[in-house]
């Protein structure tokens, strides 16, 4: 496996990301991208029942606290 980075989103592809969760109808999902040698990035999928524990514990970004605080409302 490639090692695991966290990465800032660039504005088109949060958007683009936006913009198919609504047209699907999905609040969660998860996706996946490959990010290339040249920074290009490719979108592979998006899983609407997608594990996410995995990569919280990997890279230490707050998922489950992001996801709370959407059924909060607090997003």
């Amino acid at each position: 496996m490639a090692p695991l980075r966290s990465r800032s989103v660039p504005t088109p592809v949060a958007d683009g990301m936006r913009r198919l969760m609504r047209r699907l109808g999905l609040r969660y999902g998860a996706a996946d991208f490959v990010v290339g040698p040249g920074g290009g990035w490719t979108f592979l999928e998006v899983n609407p029942c997608g594990q996410w524990d995995w990569i919280q514990g990997a890279t230490g970004l707050p998922v489950a606290e992001a996801i709370a605080d959407d059924l909060q409302g607090a997003t």
